[in-house]
């Protein structure tokens, strides 16, 4: 007869457990796999552990599976024994819901726990999961036998199948992505020139005359949407604005020497007076 797997039981409730979070599957999964030894674990399962399973697997999809922490993270935070454990545990459910005479022993599963752990380390442990239960509702039949070597290649067929889908996925989105910068570039094409035309109104606020070509600017825009002026007459009166918004400097202008010196002298005297203008006088 085959060990029994002991449960412990949940702690009565109480004001303070009341106020804790509720445990998630996992969780629950987690904790009672710790407490066991990997052999019980490899030999038998309990209704308690495939409960904790298909309450994992309602609603699981392929991107909860691959968004889920990969195996190696686990084996960084949990020690890489308790992750071998946990997919015995995943193994054994699956073996013992299967209807066949032939089935492997514990020593078979803890030996496969070991090298998809170290295989698929860059997959989640939902992967694993998927992978099976995809396996039990396919319809595939095991002719009354079952070995490890068809565990493995139904878990390795399930990660084909994943890398498949991830290459679509990427396809698809790179797709998506080209159409998306395409129509980007589009609409920028369009609204550039309305742009540029809308920056180069734009007029100083140091500009001499910039109420007067605002003025201009204001009339020509009222003309055109009453139908006085045809569109190209407003296009060469915004053009004859533009260029009068235009002041070219004269970085070439330069005072000579003596007009520099006397210019010079004539600021010094004018502070000198202005000076002894407002100068208090001593007490």
């Amino acid at each position: 007869m085959s060990p029994k797997i002991a449960l412990s039981s949940p702690p009565a409730s109480s004001p303070t457990s009341l106020a804790l979070p509720t445990p998630t599957p996992e969780s629950q999964l987690l904790a009672t796999v710790q407490v066991v030894g990997i052999s019980a674990l490899a030999r038998s399962s309990t209704p308690e552990l495939r409960e904790m399973l298909a309450d994992i697997s309602i609603g699981l999809t392929k991107a909860q599976a691959f968004s889920a922490p990969k195996i190696f993270q686990l084996t960084h935070r949990l020690g890489e024994r308790e992750v071998v454990k946990l997919l015995v545990v995943v193994l054994r459910a699956f073996v013992d819901s299967l209807r066949v005479k032939e089935k492997p022993d514990a020593a078979d599963l803890i030996e496969l726990a070991s090298t998809l752990a170290t295989t698929y380390t860059h997959d989640s442990l939902k992967d694993i999961i998927l992978a099976l239960k995809e396996a039990r509702t396919s319809g595939h039949n095991f002719f009354q036998a079952l070995d490890v070597s068809t565990l493995y290649r139904l878990i390795s067929e399930y990660f084909d199948r994943k890398a498949q889908y991830l290459e679509h996925r990427h396809l698809d989105q790179k797709a998506t992505g080209a159409g998306t910068e395409a129509t980007t570039v589009q609409l920028l094409g369009q609204a550039a020139p309305r742009m540029l035309e809308h920056v180069a109104q734009q007029i100083p606020a140091d500009h001499p005359n910039a109420a007067a070509l605002r003025h201009k600017l204001t009339i020509t825009k009222g003309r055109e949407a009453r139908g006085l002026i045809t569109p190209e007459q407003a296009a060469q009166q915004r053009a004859e604005a533009r260029q009068a918004i235009q002041r070219n400097p004269r970085p070439d202008w330069q005072p000579t020497p003596e007009a520099q010196e006397h210019m010079t002298q004539r600021h010094r005297r004018e502070e000198k007076a202005l000076l002894e203008r407002y100068r208090t006088p001593n007490p």
